[in-house]
C-alpha cells in the first residue's frame, strides 16, 4: 500500500517553484493550486532516467499517451475515448485559448459561471472576446447550476462555454441532470461547450464524476474535454495537456490547430503524463486519503477557531473555498497576508461572489493547514 506524506516546511522551502518564492520565508503560501507532497515514484523513475540518457528533445506526437489516457479513462469512469480525436498542448490555458480562437471571433461572447478560476477570465480577454457571467446558485451548502441563467445567455449570442468540471474553486461536481441539460442547450443554441476537467480525477468516496463527452450523443456533438495529468500527479511544470473530442465536425475543426501545437508539449511533460495515467493510481488514491481527512479537519478548525466563517466541504479538488463575509473586512486575503502572514487566494479574482471568499490548498499537512487557521484567526478574532 502506498503511503503519501506532505514534506516538511523547511524541505518545502528548498523548492524553486512560484509557490515557494513568491512570499516572504515567514508567510505561509496556501494560494496556488500546486501540492506540497513528493511525486509519485514512477512518474520520478521516468524523469530521472531520461535525464540519466539526456533525452531532453522535442516532444513530438506520442501515441503512447492517448492511449494511456484512454485506458485512465475507461478504469476510472466507463469512457471510452476516441484516441483518433487526441490532441496536445502546452497546458490548460493554451488549450482553451486554441480552441476558441477556432470557434470565435474576436468580440464574440464566451460564457463562464463565476466564481470560477480565475485564468478563465484571461483566456478569453486573449481569445479576443467578451466574458458572460452566469453565477452559481448558492443556497445553504449547495452550489448548482443557474440553467435559467443559462439558456438566456446561450439565447443572447453566446459561442462558446467553459464549463469548469469538476469547479474550481467551490468544488461542486456537476450531476447527470445538469450535464444533459447543458448538451441540450448548448444543442438547441449552436453553443460550443469546452469541459476543462483538469481536476477529474480529484474525486472523494461518494461523489461519481461524469466525462461531459460520455453524457450524451448531444454532449458529443456540441462539446470537447480539455484536461491534463499536471493538477492530480503535480506536475504544473512539465507543461503537457490534452484536447479530447469525440464528433467529426468538432474534429475537422480541431484538425486546423497549428501544426506545432504537440511539439510545443514538453517531452518530460508527455512521458510524466503517460507514467502518471498507467502507473499513478496508487499515489494519487494515498493523496486523496490525505486531503478527504484535510477538508474535514479544516471544517473543525474553523469551527472552533474562526465560527462565523462558512466552508462546504468540498466534493472534490484540494481547494477549499471559505466565505468570511462575517468579518466584514474589504479585501481580505491583503489582510491576512499582511497583518496573519498567510498568503490565500483572494476571492475576488474569481469574480461574482468571490470578493469575500478566500480559496485554501488543503493538499498539504494537517500540521500547515492548522498554522493556517491559527493565523487568520489572530487577525479576523482578534
Amino acid at each position: 500500500m502506498v503511503r503519501v506524506s506532505a514534506d516538511s516546511l523547511v524541505e518545502l522551502r528548498k523548492r524553486r517553484s512560484a509557490k515557494w518564492r513568491t512570499f516572504a520565508e515567514d508567510v505561509l503560501p496556501l494560494p496556488v493550486a500546486e501540492m506540497d507532497y513528493p511525486i509519485a515514484k514512477p512518474i520520478r523513475d521516468v524523469l530521472i532516467d531520461m535525464v540519466k540518457r539526456s533525452d531532453t528533445g522535442y516532444s513530438g506526437i506520442a501515441p503512447e499517451l492517448p492511449q494511456a489516457f484512454a485506458n485512465y479513462a475507461q478504469r476510472n469512469w466507463n469512457w471510452t475515448v476516441n484516441k483518433d480525436q487526441f490532441y496536445l498542448a502546452t497546458d490548460v490555458g493554451v488549450a482553451g485559448v486554441e480552441v476558441l480562437r477556432l470557434w470565435t471571433e474576436p468580440g464574440d461572447k464566451v460564457v463562464i459561471n463565476t466564481p470560477v478560476y480565475l485564468n478563465f477570465f484571461t483566456w478569453i480577454k486573449e481569445a479576443k472576446c467578451e466574458a458572460v457571467d452566469v453565477p452559481l446558485n448558492h443556497v445553504g451548502d449547495e452550489w448548482s447550476l443557474d440553467l435559467a441563467g443559462l439558456e438566456d445567455a446561450f439565447a443572447a449570442g453566446a459561442k462558446a462555454y467553459i464549463l469548469c468540471h469538476p469547479h474550481n474553486p467551490v468544488g461542486h461536481v456537476f450531476t447527470l441532470d445538469e450535464l444533459e441539460k447543458i448538451a441540450e442547450l448548448a444543442k438547441k443554441y449552436g453553443v460550443l461547450v469546452i469541459s476543462d476537467e483538469i481536476h477529474a480525477p480529484l474525486m472523494f468516496s461518494g461523489t461519481k464524476f461524469i466525462p461531459y463527452l460520455n453524457v450524451s450523443e448531444t454532449a458529443r456533438e456540441t462539446g470537447l474535454c480539455i484536461t491534463s495529468a499536471s493538477k492530480s500527479w503535480n506536475l504544473a511544470g512539465l507543461k503537457c495537456a490534452q484536447i479530447v473530442a469525440d464528433n467529426s465536425t468538432i474534429n475537422d475543426r480541431l484538425l486546423q490547430l497549428p501544426l506545432s501545437s504537440p511539439w510545443r508539449s514538453s517531452l518530460f511533460g508527455v512521458w510524466a503524463s503517460i507514467a502518471a495515467y498507467n502507473q499513478g493510481e496508487p499515489w494519487l488514491k494515498a493523496v486523496l486519503k490525505n486531503v478527504d481527512e484535510n477538508r474535514h479537519y479544516l471544517a473543525k478548525l474553523l469551527k472552533k477557531h474562526l465560527p462565523k466563517a462558512k466552508y462546504t466541504v468540498p466534493q472534490s479538488t484540494y481547494l477549499a473555498w471559505i466565505d468570511l463575509s462575517a468579518y466584514g473586512q474589504e479585501e481580505v486575503a491583503t489582510l491576512l497576508l499582511d497583518k496573519g502572514r498567510v498568503a490565500l487566494s483572494g476571492g475576488t479574482d474569481f469574480g461574482g461572489v468571490g470578493k469575500d471568499f478566500v480559496r485554501l490548498n488543503l493538499a498539504t499537512s494537517k500540521e500547515i493547514i492548522k498554522e493556517a487557521v491559527l493565523r487568520m484567526a489572530s487577525v479576523l478574532e482578534d
